[in-house]
């Protein structure tokens, strides 16, 4: 990965159910797509940034190899996307902020009718971003080589 501001990588996950208990109210609920996060590498300090916006602000950890290695081993089963960060200037940006409207803001990416986790997933993949996951294609599905 290149420096910190350069290229994040985007988790969209489903979290344990006591962390669930605000779905119910979501119009367009997608299992396995119910939160988004950000992950990225500072080389020069070796050091995990884990950046996400949740229900009780916003979180920032600093994580070292091992926890890293955890956290991507947690989410194994979930989509990681690789996003550069692009420069999409707006002159307003009339939106709540929520998880997703905080990952768009971070990686310079934004539509105005991406209001879920999947919605936000689907867009970027649409886009060409690519999966972190080098043995599945855009759609989760395992490749021939896995």
């Amino acid at each position: 990965m290149g420096s910190i501001q350069e290229e994040y990588l985007i988790y969209f996950f489903e979290p344990e159910a006591r962390y669930s208990k605000y779905i119910w109210w979501s119009w367009n609920y997608t299992p396995k797509f119910t939160h988004c996060g950000s992950l990225n590498y500072n080389p020069d300090k070796k050091i995990w940034n884990h950046i996400q916006f949740t229900h009780a602000g916003i979180k920032i950890e600093l994580l070292d190899e091992d926890q890293a290695s955890e956290l991507l081993a947690k989410l194994h089963g979930f989509e990681i996307l690789i996003c550069p960060v692009k420069d999409d200037w707006q002159i307003m940006r009339i939106k709540e902020l929520s998880c997703v409207s905080f990952t768009m803001r971070l990686i310079g990416f934004y539509k105005w009718w991406i209001v879920t986790p999947y919605q936000l997933y689907c867009a970027l993949i649409k886009a060409g971003y690519k999966s972190f996951w080098k043995n599945r294609d855009n759609h989760g599905k395992k490749t021939k080589n896995t």
